[in-house]
């Protein structure tokens, strides 16, 4: 789908939004030349899912959610902090995200649900519990060194 001409505006869009949050984190994005190295559409039909994963030799990945069903698959990220998770306390029940929250899980996604992270976050799509399936964009954001 990356090179599809008829969503070259979606993949213009991920990139130039990858990029503004690079920059808003404090990375130098000048020096390099970004481009989006994967865009693939997924369809997660009843108990369709994926495990915890990473996307290496990228920077930002993200969601780009057209169908969910109610009890449709959604999204889950993890910890990245492995040495957190030598040492963890147990995390008290909270609505809101604090140092000790070990997952993150937005079971509130909607169609047109965008949602843009790094790439060395682990994520993965909890399984499908609806007959319908739950029908996303998947991409990932790669970079290549400017040479002038």
């Amino acid at each position: 789908m990356t090179n599809d001409p008829d969503l070259g505006y979606l993949a213009s869009y991920f990139r130039d939004k990858g990029v503004s949050i690079l920059k808003d984190q404090g990375y130098l994005t000048d020096e390099y030349e970004f481009y989006v190295s994967g865009m693939w559409g997924q369809e997660f039909a009843c108990t369709g899912s994926n495990i915890m994963h990473v996307h290496g030799d990228s920077q930002i990945s993200g969601f780009y959610f057209l169908e969910v069903p109610e009890g449709g698959s959604y999204p889950i990220f993890d910890d990245p902090r492995p040495g957190k998770r030598m040492a963890d306390l147990w995390a008290a029940r909270s609505e809101h995200v604090t140092m000790a929250t070990p997952q993150i899980h937005f079971n509130n996604v909607r169609p047109g649900t965008m949602m843009l992270f790094n790439s060395w976050l682990p994520h993965m799509i909890t399984p499908n519990q609806s007959n319908n399936p739950t029908k996303f964009i998947h991409f990932i954001l790669s970079q290549r060194k400017r040479f002038i």
